[in-house]
């Protein structure tokens, strides 16, 4: 036992013994919630996280934007090849005209020919004699004797006199050579061997298409029905006019093949018959142009070009010129080159950007969150849900930013008023200003924009803030963006001038005018212009739609703005209507606690509409039990006459409670909630108290009586305006019953009840200052004097 007394203490016991109280962050993290203080950092860190990557934090910005003049020419930093879009463009023109282009076969209309030229020859050979032959008999021989297809007999009897060879030694020719052939089935395999050709290949007057759809030598000719079998066939092949020699030829050929014998007359017969098919062919025209297939066919040909490419060599070829605005042409390049530099970055250099980009993410975390937790509302940073919806818009904002000022749209203004209004509304103005500065900081770095985009950010952002103010009218955000964007348009001009080097043309000598490559001051004052105009539009469309936003905003983060609170205090409420109808003497209170109250909020710069409208509602408990409550009671019946006073302060105490369940399923708005649960704090129910106590004291064996079970349940007042209205409430109240309520009376009264309110520590948690104390009630001296002010007496009269 003596060797555990006599054992010695350590270090951290013995200056624990010594009474000196721990650093406050070492009691805080001994005593702290540590799981939720991992929650809350988790939160943070996966904002920040999502920041970095939607912003592609790893990749260096592309900065440029169309008609932007640069200061110096851009040259390549790596080697790449863009497609020449005008060279590519004529390459795949050509080959369209070179390609050739598809022709559907209808070769059965020759089976047609064949079958008329049988017929002809059955018909002529049917005769006799030349001198024999009827008229249609001659007709058809006509045909057969001129060579034209559609000669008459006399015209036939002509030629033949001119040419020595009469029509009845033609006759007796063709008679004597087909005598062997007498059902003509030589005659037919012959043609059909000699027009084999046009029966693959087609036939064609002319090209049905123009050389610029395709090519005139060579075409692609298919059978109905199969355009995958199209094989190329030359032109030559298929014109009428080219296409009957080599038939003639064949004719000839094939006829000395059928016929053994080797007299000249077949000859003559064979030339007969082909100038007889050569004169019929011109009506069986068998191809037909199919343009839908041809265009296929060319579109493919185009498509199967590869792009013809234009090199640019690093540290060489020059990109955009300096002085000049950047054009459509010019950008396309920086993308690509930009596009090129990326992809030849090691990982080292996107590990090393990521991690910057998180440093001076963690470096704004630092700033605004030492801001927040030791100058504004640290509830912001300990209360998860506040956390979250303020992370929530900012990651939002500076992520919709970012892609809204994409070349195309140039609009990363509209979120960004969009994000200051909402937070001017729902933080004040004091940390709305910090935290939309670090969103525009953190805009500007992430799109590698310049100092004129920052001051564009910060004007347009601090404006709206600055000017917001109390919301009371429906077009007060509307006078709010016409004011913002007039000035952010002269800040861009400004700004834009400021930063610019230029010279006019008119101080443009020849000698300047040749080492002079920087931009004009005409040129960069017309982009301003244009660039001012369209900053201004942006900022208008915001102020329009944040018009309709702002329900939605008051619902998610839990505020109202004066516009809401003047909508929820009119008379006609359910709640007010109804209180009204059973406690009409808690409803004229609330009506007068009102009217003092919002007096007093306005003179220490709270917010007094709110101030009135809670008092419009902190005491609708009552109505569930109103003829317990003195300014309902009449006739002099007191029903807690017939009470103890524990249960009588239970009644009371109540009221509280039940007003708070009653706002909440009628969706009144949180802070509305906190004035019923705050009205009281935990003041005394000082009548029953004393009450109790004096019970007690005459029963000998009565308890003792703690003041804790007559105190209301609380919380004290959170903020300037719960502190107010506690004050006016009891004052209102204690008036009353002054019998003479002159004003050192009032004066008295006020004084008394505002000192032992603060004695009772009601206001320690609200932080009301000892000089915002002395103006509250003075104010209130100022009303209650105003509403019970001396009248005159008139004779006859007992009272005033």
């Amino acid at each position: 036992m003596s060797s555990t007394t006599n054992k010695p203490r350590t270090r951290a016991e013995r200056i624990e013994s010594l009474g000196i109280p721990k650093p406050r962050f070492i009691q805080w993290w001994e005593q702290g919630d540590k799981g939720d203080f991992s929650l809350r950092v988790a939160m943070a860190v996966m904002a920040a996280f999502l920041m970095l990557v939607l912003c592609q934090s790893w990749k260096p910005p592309f900065a440029y934007r169309k008609g932007e003049i640069l200061s110096r020419d851009l040259i390549t930093r790596v080697t790449f090849q863009v497609p020449d879009e005008l060279e590519t463009d004529a390459v795949r023109r050509q080959k369209r005209r070179e390609e050739p282009v598809l022709y559907r076969n209808r070769s059965k209309s020759l089976d047609q020919l064949r079958a008329i030229l049988k017929d002809q020859l059955f018909l002529v050979l049917g005769a006799e004699s030349y001198e024999q032959m009827n008229q249609d008999e001659r007709s058809a021989f006509a045909q057969f004797y001129s060579g034209t297809g559609t000669g008459t007999g006399t015209v036939a009897e002509g030629d033949a006199a001119e040419t020595g060879d009469t029509p009845d030694e033609r006759f007796a020719l063709l008679k004597s050579v087909l005598a062997s052939d007498p059902e003509l089935v030589k005659v037919d395999e012959a043609i059909s061997l000699a027009m084999k050709p046009i029966y693959e290949h087609g036939l064609l007057r002319s090209m049905q298409h123009s050389p610029e759809q395709g090519n005139q030598r060579v075409i692609m000719v298919y059978l109905a029905g199969q355009p995958d079998d199209a094989v190329p066939v030359e032109a030559s092949k298929v014109r009428i006019a080219q296409a009957s020699t080599e038939l003639q030829g064949l004719v000839h050929e094939y006829f000395r093949l059928r016929f053994d014998n080797d007299l000249d007359p077949k000859d003559s017969v064979a030339h007969m018959i082909s100038d007889w098919i050569v004169g019929e062919l011109p009506k069986y025209e068998t191809l037909q142009y199919d343009d839908e297939l041809s265009e296929k066919a060319r579109s493919a040909a185009a498509a199967r070009v590869d792009p013809v490419m234009t090199t640019y060599y690093s540290g060489d070829s020059k990109l955009a010129d300096a002085g000049k605005p950047l054009a459509e042409k010019e950008l396309a390049l920086l993308r690509v080159e930009a596009r090129e530099f990326v992809t030849r970055m090691g990982w080292r250099d996107k590990i090393a950007r990521f991690l910057a980009y998180a440093g001076m993410m963690a470096a704004l975390y630092l700033l605004c969150g030492s801001y927040i937790f030791f100058v504004e509302d640290r509830s912001l940073v300990l209360d998860r849900n506040k956390l979250a919806k303020m992370l929530v818009l900012i990651v939002a904002t500076v992520v919709l930013c970012y892609y809204a000022a994409r070349d195309e749209w140039r609009s990363e203004l509209i979120p960004l008023v969009l994000a200051s209004t909402v937070a001017a509304v729902v933080y004040g103005r004091e940390l709305s200003l910090l935290l939309m500065a670090a969103v525009c900081l953190s805009v500007t770095l992430f799109l590698g924009a310049s100092i004129s985009e920052l001051v564009m950010l910060l004007a347009a952002s601090t404006s709206c803030m600055l000017l917001l103010g109390r919301i009371r009218t429906r077009t007060h955000l509307l006078y709010v963006g016409a004011i913002s964007a007039a000035i952010t348009a002269v800040t861009v001009i400004g700004v834009g001038v400021v930063t610019g080097q230029t010279l006019s043309a008119s101080d443009l000598g020849s000698e300047i005018e040749q080492a002079y490559s920087g931009p004009q001051f005409e040129t960069v004052v017309l982009g301003l212009g244009r660039e001012s105009l369209w900053a201004g539009l942006c900022i208008l469309v915001s102020a329009a739609a944040m018009t309709g936003l702002l329900p939605l905003v008051e619902k998610a983060f839990g505020v109202q703005t004066d516009l809401s609170l003047l909508e929820l205090g009119d008379a006609s409420h359910p709640l007010l209507r109804r209180l009204a109808q059973r406690a009409p003497g808690t409803y004229n209170h609330s009506i007068n606690v009102a009217s003092i109250a919002e007096a007093a909020a306005d003179a220490i710069g709270a917010n007094g509409l709110l101030v009135r409208v809670g008092a419009y509602f902190h005491d609708i408990g009552k109505m569930f039990k109103p003829e317990y409550f003195i300014e309902n009671q009449i006739a002099g019946v007191n029903q807690h006459d017939s009470l103890q006073p524990a249960m009588s302060t239970l009644v009371i105490i109540a009221h509280v409670k039940d007003g708070a369940d009653l706002a909440r399923s009628h969706h009144l708005p949180e802070s509305i909630v906190d004035f019923i649960l705050q009205h009281h704090g935990t003041t005394l129910v000082e009548y029953f108290y004393r009450e109790a106590a004096r019970r007690s004291e005459e029963d000998p064996n009565g308890e003792s009586v703690s003041d804790k079970d007559f105190r209301y349940p609380g919380p004290k007042p959170q903020t300037l305006e719960a502190a107010v209205m506690m004050l006016a409430d009891t004052v209102e109240s204690a008036s009353r019953t002054l019998v003479d309520p002159t004003p050192s009376r009032i004066q008295g009264l006020v004084d008394t009840i505002s000192q032992k309110k603060m004695a009772d520590g009601q206001f320690d948690e609200c932080g009301l200052t000892f000089r915002q104390l002395d103006r509250v009630r003075t104010s209130l001296v100022k009303s209650l004097t105003a509403i019970y002010h001396a009248r005159v007496k008139y004779p006859g009269q007992q009272s005033a």
